[in-house]
């Protein structure tokens, strides 16, 4: 958890893919549902062909960038494929094949859809909790 990372020495954690499932997130709700179905290992690794690998959410539209990358597709081509218009329209439509997600392995700990505040009380309170029980053990 947070208070894990902190204690290595991090300076904040990078939780773009759980804050996409909060009621806030001006997404469609079909995505959000679909990432709290997600496991860990629907993620893929994308765009490596051209120098910018992302760690991309497993749909039909990732399997295509890959299936392109593996042919040899120009830069022009996997630009159209993974192009941002799609994703937005993934996103307000809900159709979650259509478009290219950047989405980390976190994704399989994605329970739920709480407000902002809700998951930031609930990340809070586990790090808190953490601590508290670390430091009874160093008394």
């Amino acid at each position: 958890g947070v208070a894990a990372v902190l204690a290595l020495g991090a300076e904040g954690v990078i939780m773009g893919t759980r804050m996409m499932a909060t009621e806030e997130c001006p997404i469609h709700d079909n995505l959000k549902q679909a990432f709290v179905e997600a496991k860990e290992t629907d993620t893929v690794l994308a765009l490596r062909s051209i120098g910018n690998t992302h760690r991309i959410w497993e749909n039909k539209a990732a399997q295509k960038v890959l299936e392109l990358e593996e042919q040899g597709a120009s830069l022009f081509t996997l630009v159209q494929a993974a192009a941002g218009t799609k994703a937005q329209k993934m996103y307000d439509e809900g159709d979650t094949e259509l478009g290219v997600v950047s989405c980390g392995q976190g994704v399989g700990l994605v329970r739920d859809i709480p407000t902002v505040k809700e998951l930031l009380d609930r990340i809070m309170g586990e790090a808190e909790e953490a601590v508290s029980r670390l430091q009874g053990r160093f008394e």
